[in-house]
């Protein structure tokens, strides 16, 4: 009766831990999704953001050329309004980076949770092979006493016989 009760208890705690690992693994899955996908969003921001910063300082540079040859007023205005975009988008480029390394740092932080899951996995192989050692040398010490009680039955009833 008790090692039914035994039996069933550890049998609920492998099904528990089973349960929690399982859960674990997709919490991580889920997790190192997210947070690539964010990176990989903020990168591509950040790409987009670093072409038009290069367009608009290489038009800064040949409107700049212009102005030196013509001095015409409409054309400084254009370079004051293209200085202004190129600040703008480097505002945004500083900003765009920022996210990508917050988004790089959160992925990076997933890494031990991976190792402590693989972990976490490695014992749970082990424990379930101990367990079945366990098992096994229960199950051939149960058949070995069932032997000997009917060895020591059989010796009884000679030594009654005679």
């Amino acid at each position: 009766m008790v090692n039914k009760k035994t039996q069933h208890l550890l049998e609920e705690l492998e099904e528990q831990f089973h349960g929690v690992q399982s859960k674990m693994m997709k919490s991580k899955t889920s997790y190192l999704a997210t947070h690539k996908k964010d990176y990989e969003k903020a990168r591509a921001g950040y790409r987009r953001t670093r072409k038009q910063l290069d367009a608009a300082r290489k038009k800064i540079t040949t409107e700049v050329a212009k102005l030196r040859k013509s001095g015409a007023k409409a054309q400084e205005n254009q370079v004051k309004k293209a200085r202004a975009a190129a600040v703008v988008l480097g505002s945004a480029l500083k900003e765009a980076k920022g996210i990508m390394n917050t988004a790089q740092d959160k992925l990076n932080s997933a890494k031990p949770f991976e190792k402590k899951l693989a972990a976490r996995a490695r014992a749970l192989a082990s424990f379930e092979k101990e367990w079945e050692k366990k098992q096994v040398a229960a199950a051939r010490a149960k058949l070995e006493r069932a032997r000997k009680r009917k060895a020591a039955a059989k010796q009884k009833k000679k030594t009654a016989a005679e």
